[in-house]
């Protein structure tokens, strides 16, 4: 019994790309009963490093494939014929929503859902209110159909089963890993050192959406400016999905900090922001909603202290490797920052801590268990 994968709809750069390009490397070194049919974009299949198990098949779809609607026509109406042309009789949708209609070609539907909620923080979420509605609908008429629902954490999954009055039995967790990029010395590290010459700073990063909650967090760092001692940079990593709200951390930026003070940064790659991490005093997060997070684990990895919101899922996958804070509370933050800048033991603690809870999650532990409730 064949089993169909989709990632075409994944967008290069973001989240979605580290699950996906790590789902595919780490069944690449499974030894598979059934065969698996992979379909992507060209620009995900050259980044995968070995393609060397028979019972993995690739099907490349053009680039343009990843818009939004197009994926939609694409999936719902034109897929299903292609699953049954190949005898698929599995289909594993990984990236939140898949084809609707699978039931009437009696093919079993697994569904994974990495995102956000859109149920708890729907008005935060990026992106125009039509777009942000089908996204929901989608979502919502997606976990109705399918037959087995995986999330990413113990919150996700009692919160959707109460958002959505789901049983719970539908529903597995399964945790996500650290890239392997993380994991490694690389010698070449030294050398980039010098590109990043911000003396005393910490480190953020962040999506541009509302529920990352930006500008309590910049609300924050003006509070530690302000008769303080500490005279950090505040280094803000940052995925652009929100141009409004982007304008409006930038106006916010510029009338209460000097030129430099915030130091904006995107697009940067695994190595350079493992290197931010290693330099900086501390690293910080202030979400209202994650069903996951990974980049606070990623931090623990490179030595680097984490602070970090209270809500959803955060404290279920940080643990006691963390500082905690209440994201609505601008002082609370504060607060935090200068408890791990005052206290050299607390800073010592949290690191080692890091280090030994970021290696619970590892990308082959994920994909085994993955290929469990698959059935492959």
């Amino acid at each position: 019994m064949a089993l169909g994968v989709d990632f075409v709809g994944t967008n290069l750069g973001s989240g979605t790309k580290t699950y996906s390009l790590n789902f595919c490397n780490y069944l690449e070194e499974e030894n598979l009963n059934e065969h698996v049919y992979i379909f992507l974009t060209k620009g995900y299949y050259d980044e995968i490093p070995q393609k060397k198990n028979k019972n993995i098949s690739y099907l490349i779809k053009p680039s343009f494939y990843t818009n939004i609607f197009v994926r939609i026509v694409w999936m719902q109406f034109i897929l299903p014929f292609e699953l049954k042309k190949l005898k698929i009789k599995k289909f594993y949708a990984p990236m939140n929503f898949g084809p609707i209609f699978l039931k009437y070609f009696k093919i079993k539907f697994i569904l994974a859902l990495h995102s956000n909620l859109p149920w708890v923080y729907f008005s935060m979420m990026p992106g125009n209110f039509l777009r942000n509605f089908l996204t929901k609908y989608l979502y919502e008429i997606s976990i109705n159909n399918c037959d087995k629902l995986i999330v990413d954490s113990i919150f996700a999954k009692k919160e959707i089963a109460k958002c959505l009055s789901l049983d719970q039995n539908k529903i597995s967790h399964i945790y996500l890993g650290i890239d392997k990029k993380y994991l490694v010395e690389d010698n070449s590290d030294k050398k980039k050192l010098k590109d990043f010459d911000y003396g005393n700073y910490f480190i953020s990063t962040l999506s541009c959406v509302k529920y990352h909650n930006i500008i309590n967090l910049l609300e924050a760092y003006k509070l530690l400016k302000v008769g303080s001692k500490h005279q950090l940079k505040f280094v803000i990593v940052l995925q652009i999905l929100d141009q409004t709200y982007y304008k409006e951390i930038k106006k916010f930026v510029e009338k209460n900090f000097q030129l430099g003070d915030v130091i904006f940064l995107n697009n940067l790659e695994n190595d350079y922001l493992k290197l931010l991490y290693k330099k900086a005093k501390f690293y910080i997060f202030s979400s209202y909603c994650e069903v996951f997070g990974l980049t606070s684990l990623e931090a623990m990895s490179q030595g680097c202290p984490v602070i970090i919101s209270n809500k959803s899922a955060i404290p279920e996958i940080n643990g006691n490797a963390a500082i905690y804070f209440d994201p609505d509370n601008p002082n609370d933050i504060k607060s935090s920052m200068i408890r791990i800048l005052d206290d050299p033991n607390l800073r010592k603690n949290l690191i080692e801590n890091g280090k030994k809870h970021h290696i619970k999650f590892n990308w082959k532990h994920t994909v085994k268990e993955t290929i469990k409730i698959l059935g492959i």
